[in-house]
């Protein structure tokens, strides 16, 4: 087949694909082909046996999502998505059932952390891919991160926008969430959080 036939059948419905991708959408690509298009710019090579047609655009969240499945986008990266932080962060952080992995596409990070089955929960479908709550993504950050959240000091330096969390965080509803990861020490540094915010 010609490249345009690939480009025209599914870069609106599948920028990022997969060789099963293409098998799937009823088109016959050998890999030589793909390297072919890739070579002469038409294709990029993602990690994991993925493809994105150059010309589409496709956001980094996006790309997370489908360099590693099943994957949600958490931690730092979604609280900045969801305007609860200050700085930008440098790496796309996420979370995911397989297992920890930095991957690296061109000049973009994207970290993926391991979290077991029961807790891989609390994330939207935001503008096509997938992505925490603010709260899902809080309990996240301080459940993977443990030593980082432990008192006054670090609270600071994590460079939170305190006052809206103080008045739009849901923390009924993120005690509930921490609830699911049955682990104590969680809890209690989510309460001294709790107790900072509202000092």
């Amino acid at each position: 087949m010609i490249y345009l036939e690939l480009e025209n059948g599914l870069i609106k419905q599948k920028p990022v694909f997969s060789l099963r991708d293409i098998e799937n959408a009823g088109f016959k690509v050998y890999p030589y082909q793909l390297n072919l298009w890739t070579k002469k710019g038409y294709l990029k090579k993602l990690k994991g046996g993925f493809y994105m047609f150059s010309k589409a655009k496709v956001s980094n969240e996006v790309i997370a999502n489908y360099l590693k499945q099943p994957s949600y986008v958490s931690l730092e990266y979604a609280l900045y998505l969801h305007n609860y932080t200050v700085d930008i962060p440098f790496q796309i952080t996420s979370v995911t059932t397989k297992n920890t992995a930095r991957i690296q596409v061109e000049n973009n990070i994207f970290i993926y952390y391991h979290v077991k089955p029961s807790v891989f929960n609390g994330f939207i479908n935001n503008d096509n891919f997938f992505v925490a709550t603010a709260e899902k993504a809080l309990v996240d950050l301080f459940y993977l991160h443990p030593k980082k959240f432990n008192n006054d000091e670090d609270f600071v330096e994590a460079r939170f926008h305190e006052e809206m969390m103080k008045e739009k965080l849901d923390w009924v509803g993120l005690f509930h969430i921490a609830q699911l990861y049955n682990n104590k020490s969680l809890l209690r540094r989510l309460e001294l959080f709790q107790k900072y915010i509202f000092n």
